[in-house]
């Protein structure tokens, strides 16, 4: 059975202790591994939309290669070093890191707006058709 929930409750729920997170990082710091970069996030409309004219400005392509290299569903802005969408990435990849504990701010945080969780790859091949003639 399917139980609607929020990005609150989510990060509640790990604030609380009912999730482990795997650390990741090197002494605290981001070693860039990828793990967190996933397709499906929780994004809202306004960043969908700044998402895409980023994209579409700097023409970044899907990193297609990842997908194949690691055999796992990558977000399709992640060249398997960094991060292509850096300047614009969503809010739960801005405040997400495996070495820090989430809060209770964090979680209001995405109060503040309304998200779905989306497929990345859906959205990068939809925003790659303006690329192709």
């Amino acid at each position: 059975m399917l139980v609607k929930t929020t990005i609150k409750e989510i990060i509640d729920t790990i604030v609380n202790g009912n999730v482990k997170i795997t650390d990741n990082s090197i002494c605290g710091n981001c070693s860039k591994c990828g793990e967190c970069c996933t397709n499906l996030l929780p994004i809202s409309q306004k960043e969908l939309d700044t998402i895409q004219k980023y994209v579409i400005e700097n023409k970044i392509r899907p990193q297609t290669q990842m997908l194949v290299m690691q055999n796992r569903l990558t977000c399709p802005y992640y060249n398997g070093k960094k991060c292509l969408i850096y300047e614009v990435r969503p809010l739960i990849c801005k405040e997400f890191y495996c070495y820090k504990k989430p809060t209770a701010e964090m979680g209001e945080k995405f109060a503040k707006d309304e998200y779905i969780t989306v497929d990345m790859w859906s959205i990068a091949r939809k925003i790659d058709k303006y690329f192709k003639e």
